[in-house]
């Protein structure tokens, strides 16, 4: 899906959207933003509407981008040579795509290599600013981070950085602290399915059921919603949790943990989200799409806890599969559920600190069957 230019395109995030408009209509632009948030929630979205509105050579009084200056035209067609998207390899971005000199893998794409070093000293000739967007800030190596640091407090006055990530503690502080923080949160489910409804043409019921499985994350809805296989792993994490939920033994734990690793394969791309550039295609489980798992393990124990404690069943994200989840409830109890739910939390967390995958997905499973 190609990535707005206009702040009016981007559902929710009204109060983050106030700021930068503000930013860009008074001249008054930090020269760096942290953008937090869950993935899918829109960073890459609200980023790249902020960096057309920045390059911009005629932005409107509100702070918009035009969409009509040479700027803006050439961001359109996805080939604007001053705002540059950075994302990790191979799960980490490292220093040789930032500066020039340094030992580059053979199979790395040229466009990826040294972009900072080749960049940061040419003023924009075609836009008011030279942007550089980092998609997960949280993944510099400490080197890449380093080496970061003088030209994010004191970059050319032409060029600003928009570093994404998950949380504000998942960058390093020297970096931290040399931002404006913008966080993303949440958006409304009544929301989203209106802009699915309205802006994709999804099917009401199915969008209703995509925003509420989606738990505030414009994004994850777009890819449930539009991508066949996203609902359908949805629905098997479902049936993952209702056998664990069942097990009577620790016996088919490795089983359970060979499953969830096979669905962590599917390749779900989320609206705003660029992927991951890896070396070669890989049948393994990406770290990315095993946290997607996990956060849907987590709903779907969080509201089988919701049933046992006597909540609406308006109120739970998988809506229809009440049944289940009401015996899940009666076979595990309260406080069973709330051991479960803070043991994917914990393996959840493993993972983003670079856990080996296979090991905490079995982890995860045996420690869950053992409940």
């Amino acid at each position: 899906m190609v990535l707005p230019i206009f702040f009016s395109q981007i559902v929710g995030h009204q109060t983050a959207l106030r700021l930068l408009r503000r930013a860009v209509a008074t001249g008054d632009v930090a020269h760096a933003y942290l953008f937090t948030g869950m993935a899918g929630v829109g960073k890459h979205s609200v980023a790249h509407a902020f960096a057309a509105a920045l390059a911009c050579l005629t932005p409107t009084p509100e702070g918009e981008a035009c969409g009509e200056c040479e700027s803006c035209r050439r961001l359109i067609h996805d080939a604007h040579p001053e705002i540059h998207t950075i994302v990790p390899y191979s799960e980490q971005t490292l220093i040789w795509q930032l500066w020039d000199g340094h030992n580059v893998p053979r199979e790395a794409k040229a466009h990826q290599v040294g972009v900072i070093g080749r960049t940061i000293n040419f003023a924009p000739s075609f836009g008011r600013r030279t942007v550089y967007i980092l998609t997960r800030a949280d993944t510099l190596t400490e080197a890449a981070a380093n080496s970061l640091l003088k030209t994010v407090e004191e970059p050319p006055p032409y060029a600003v950085f928009l570093l994404l990530a998950p949380m504000p503690e998942d960058v390093i502080e020297t970096i931290r602290s040399r931002c404006q923080w913008v966080p993303l949160y949440p958006v409304d489910a009544d929301t989203i399915r209106q802009w699915l409804t309205a802006q994709h043409g999804v099917e009401p019921e199915v969008a209703h059921r995509c925003a509420l499985l989606s738990q505030g994350c414009p994004g994850r809805a777009w890819s449930l919603a539009t991508q066949p296989q996203a609902l359908r792993v949805w629905d098997a994490l479902a049936d993952l949790a209702y056998t664990v939920s069942g097990a009577q033994t620790p016996a088919p734990a490795l089983l359970l943990a060979e499953r969830l690793r096979s669905l962590a394969t599917v390749d779900i791309s989320e609206e705003g989200e660029p992927s991951v550039e890896a070396p070669a295609k890989s049948k393994n489980p990406t770290r990315g799409a095993l946290l997607l798992a996990m956060d849907a393990l987590c709903a779907w124990f969080r509201d089988a806890l919701w049933v046992a404690c006597g909540g609406d069943l308006g109120g739970i994200v998988y809506q229809g599969d009440e049944q289940r989840l009401s015996r899940a409830a009666e076979n595990m109890g309260v406080e069973r559920l709330m051991h479960a739910l803070d043991t994917v939390l914990d393996v959840r967390r493993a993972v983003e600190g670079n856990a080996n995958v296979q090991l905490a997905t079995e982890v995860l499973m045996m420690r869950l069957l053992a409940l």
